[in-house]
């Protein structure tokens, strides 16, 4: 590991113990690296840092969707969009961060490619929910991985090359206070048309509306590019999309039923993925 870690606890940098690979500040204070190889970075003094779990069913759910390939054309792109990013940047190693990185699936996808390209890049996988690093663990997802608590990450400020917030939302200021100035984060997140199909059995008098990045005033967007495709689902499919979707909690039962019962030929997906850097 070349990036510098911080000490959840105190602040203080962390040292790691080459033969136990865990990590320990000069205050004492000591992180093991959990035994399916992730390391809780966790305050555990502070009822705050308590690790958050994803819903097992949701969790699983999402896995065998995410794994069926459904996502092909948008992974292509992503992993354009990171070699892009990647390519001027010469030799020196980079740092990437895969905020909220789930159970890792965009890390699989992603590192390999950059790997062949023989771009150095250290990742990063950091997430709040236990069960979902667990898994990231299990499947044996390709970078470092940390349980923290995501309201101050354990990193210097402006030690990160990259950041990505892939289908989860950009919260706070931290991922913007770790990244360098000439840094980016990649912000993937769904547009107008996504899902339209299964939205339009949520919301009867669906029409559409602009996009609404609702971005910080210390980030400015510096470039900005539409993937749009469609896919055959099945009706297992679309209810699990439904629950992985920031409308799905307006489902009931008899609805989610509905949906779970009809397959969609042609599924609308609409992705938009947003490039930020530093407003300087």
């Amino acid at each position: 590991m070349t990036l510098s870690l911080l000490c959840p606890v105190c602040s203080a940098p962390l040292n790691q113990h080459q033969a136990s690979a865990g990590f320990y500040c000069d205050n004492k204070h000591h992180f093991d690296k959990h035994p399916n190889g992730y390391w809780p970075l966790l305050s555990n003094t502070k009822a705050k840092s308590k690790p958050q779990v994803e819903s097992r069913q949701q969790m699983r759910g999402r896995h065998f969707l995410l794994e069926s390939g459904l996502f092909a054309p948008l992974i292509k792109q992503l992993q354009t969009v990171l070699l892009d990013l990647c390519a001027p940047r010469g030799e020196a190693q980079l740092q990437h961060i895969d905020y909220q990185c789930a159970d890792g699936y965009y890390l699989r996808q992603l590192v390999p490619a950059l790997a062949e390209a023989n771009v150095s890049c250290e990742h990063w996988g950091i997430t709040d929910a236990e069960n979902a690093i667990f898994a990231a663990a299990k499947a044996e997802t390709p970078a470092n991985l940390l349980l923290l608590a995501l309201k101050k990450l354990p990193f210097e400020s402006q030690s990160v090359d990259i950041v990505t917030v892939l289908d989860s939302p950009l919260k706070g200021k931290e991922c913007i206070r770790i990244l360098k100035d000439d840094g980016r984060i990649v912000l993937l997140q769904p547009g107008i048309r996504h899902l339209w199909q299964i939205k339009q059995q949520v919301y009867p008098d669906l029409v559409e509306k602009p996009l609404q990045l609702n971005l910080t005033n210390d980030v400015e967007i510096d470039s900005q590019q539409q993937v749009v495709f469609t896919q055959s689902v099945t009706g297992e499919q679309a209810l699990t999309l439904l629950d992985m979707s920031v409308f799905g909690w307006r489902a009931n039962d008899q609805l989610k039923h509905q949906v779970k019962s009809t397959a969609i030929s042609e599924l609308e997906f609409d992705w938009q993925i947003i490039t930020l850097k530093k407003r300087l």
